[in-house]
């Protein structure tokens, strides 16, 4: 059978070109690559409908440029980082976890997942990694919105553990639930699958542009790693007098210091 023969137009060419050398080379490199192209792709003389045969799929010319064994790795620490997100994503999501480890309890495996996140993305887009220009102003504002969800909610779920609303609502469950608690689930359920999301879409952007996108994935990922372990929590407690007496003060004593460290992972990121 035939190959049916492609035909792209120069914007359409550089366009796809340029996604896909953004992949695969770092920031510096996919500028100067996509500048290059960018030259070859509107000379003149150059006949529009020939170039697919003469410069190769807008991909595969993007492998030709490609380091495979950089690439490689780059695809390996992806695929570890991608996988916590989804973890963390099916956690919030299902409020529990498929893997059960003896020594700890259940709301500490996304700390755990958070943790070994900010230590290998930081550790290879500090070394790999490139800025370019100045800060994003989107970035800021996506910053901006997830600290602010991260804030509200943890002083939500402040309220909520407080002794004295959670002694009323001892006396009334199961018969009634709360606005104040369907709204907290719907935070830290829908908030963490949503923050995962971000956390994605910021590792990408981060290969893709700009390092300092990485500090979107660090942010968004302690947000949701802090929604991961106040479902745990949550699912894991028998609300009787002693919890409600202690469940704030130890529950906070533990967020609070994960939240520290996400913020100073998100710090880091943007230096």
């Amino acid at each position: 059978m035939a190959r049916i023969k492609t035909t792209l137009t120069r914007e359409q060419y550089l366009k796809k070109f340029s996604r896909a050398v953004r992949w695969r080379l770092p920031p510096q490199e996919s500028e100067e690559a996509i500048a290059d192209y960018r030259e070859l792709i509107f000379r003149e003389e150059r006949d529009e409908s020939k170039l697919v045969e003469e410069l190769g799929e807008p991909v595969q010319a993007a492998h030709l440029l490609t380091d495979v064994q950089t690439y490689r790795r780059w695809l390996t620490v992806f695929a570890v980082l991608a996988f916590g997100v989804f973890l963390l994503a099916k956690w919030a999501f299902m409020g529990h976890s498929s893997f059960y480890f003896t020594f700890a309890e259940q709301w500490w495996y996304p700390v755990w997942v958070m943790a070994a996140g900010l230590v290998l993305s930081l550790y290879w887009f500090r070394r790999h990694g490139q800025k370019n220009g100045t800060t994003s102003k989107w970035l800021v504002l996506a910053l901006v919105v997830v600290l602010v969800f991260g804030v509200g909610t943890m002083a939500w779920n402040w309220h909520v553990f407080d002794s004295s609303f959670l002694d009323g609502y001892a006396e009334v469950y199961p018969l009634v639930i709360p606005w104040q608690v369907i709204l907290q689930r719907e935070l830290i359920i829908n908030g963490g699958v949503v923050c995962a999301l971000i956390a994605l879409a910021g590792l990408i952007l981060a290969k893709c542009y700009d390092r300092r996108w990485l500090a979107l994935y660090t942010l968004a990922v302690t947000v949701a790693a802090v929604c991961g372990f106040i479902i745990f929590f949550c699912r894991s407690i028998d609300i009787g007098y002693a919890i409600r007496s202690s469940a704030q003060s130890y529950l906070f004593a533990r967020l609070i210091p994960i939240g520290a460290v996400g913020l100073i992972g998100t710090g880091v990121a943007l230096c």
